[in-house]
């Protein structure tokens, strides 16, 4: 067996009751990648089937939080782990949906969305951790940025805002080629 295959009875996967392809009737097998074991079919290369091991829409509760009660519904709130990584949500899920919702820092200010013109750009972060600005719209409107916006209009083509570009500001019209010095 390879280093990258696990065993099924690892897993609790019985000898009798392997699954098979749905695209050419060959075993599946369990294989590991980076980001954890999935099923893989037998025939590779020659057919290209996987599936996920795991259903990707469970949501494990990691801990209860003794101390803090969800404003909505004042159930327990918890930590849970899910598709897109951790959060904290109500413990009476379905009935109650609250969340607790990244902030945005201190100091920024959030500026107006230019495509979808009715949301705001919220800083977020990505699974490895990299900041970036998306409208709060998503999924209706896929706009972000990865440069953090400043609600400052362009004084050269009058474009919204500015964005914050290492050491200077810069128009985020791409058209435009005003930039200034950031001022600390």
């Amino acid at each position: 067996m390879s280093s990258d295959e696990l065993s099924q009875s690892d897993l609790g996967q019985s000898q009798e009751s392997k699954p098979h392809c749905p695209k050419c009737d060959a075993e599946l097998r369990i294989k590991s990648s980076q980001k954890g074991p999935f099923w893989a079919c037998s025939a590779y290369p020659s057919c290209d089937y996987t599936k996920p091991l795991k259903n990707s829409t469970e949501v494990t509760v990691m801990k209860v939080l003794d101390d803090v009660c969800c404003p909505e519904c004042e159930g327990d709130l918890a930590v849970k782990s899910g598709k897109f990584g951790m959060f904290i949500g109500c413990m009476n899920y379905p009935v109650c949906t609250f969340i607790v919702k990244e902030t945005d820092d201190d100091d920024y200010q959030p500026v107006s969305c230019p495509v979808c013109e009715k949301g705001d750009l919220h800083q977020r972060s990505s699974k490895k951790g990299k900041v970036f600005y998306a409208c709060d719209q998503y999924p209706k409107c896929d706009y972000l940025l990865n440069d953090r916006p400043v609600a400052k209009p362009c004084p050269q083509c009058e474009y919204e805002f500015l964005i914050q570009h290492h050491d200077q500001l810069k128009c985020a019209n791409a058209n435009c080629s005003y930039s200034e010095p950031l001022k600390e």
